[in-house]
């Protein structure tokens, strides 16, 4: 964390470095006052923002690197993993709730369309798949795209 004011020197405030290797992903939670990580260690680690502390970690909470993350709702988010797994967790019980898999590499981008309770991720295998929370399913999957589909936003 750094301080930046005007005509003044950057100051940092603190480091930290909740996981082992690589973070991946990062996103605010809670109205700003945590921040969730993901990383190539398999694990999701949610610190608070003033002092750096871990506040709650899950390891091993994929089998394969975590590269990205999406804040569903107050009290659940999704994680996305190297391997095509999507995890939906919900963060009172630090528990996985939905687990889908399509994909055939990695997740590359994920959002949440509220008003369908849907999560719609884009892959490595440029296929881009629409995933149902309220019946727990992939509801449909692209064709195959010759290329990586790196992104996906509602428009």
């Amino acid at each position: 964390r750094f301080r930046y004011a005007d005509g003044l020197p950057l100051e940092r405030l603190f480091v930290a470095k909740p996981h082992k290797d690589s973070c991946r992903a990062v996103r605010f939670v809670d109205s700003g006052t945590a921040i969730l990580t993901g990383s190539a260690d398999m694990s999701i680690v949610a610190s608070d923002v003033e002092t750096g502390k871990v506040i709650a970690r899950l390891d091993n909470a994929h089998d394969d690197a975590i590269n990205r993350l999406v804040c569903l709702t107050e009290t659940t988010v999704a994680s996305g993993d190297d391997d095509g797994y999507i995890k939906v967790w919900d963060t009172r019980q630090r528990s996985c709730c939905n687990t889908f898999h399509r994909h055939e590499d990695y997740i590359s981008d994920m959002t949440y369309v509220a008003g369908s309770n849907q999560i719609l991720a884009t892959s490595g295998d440029g296929t881009l798949s629409v995933n149902n929370l309220r019946g727990n399913r992939v509801k449909s999957q692209s064709e195959f795209s010759e290329d990586e589909l790196l992104s996906v936003v509602v428009m």
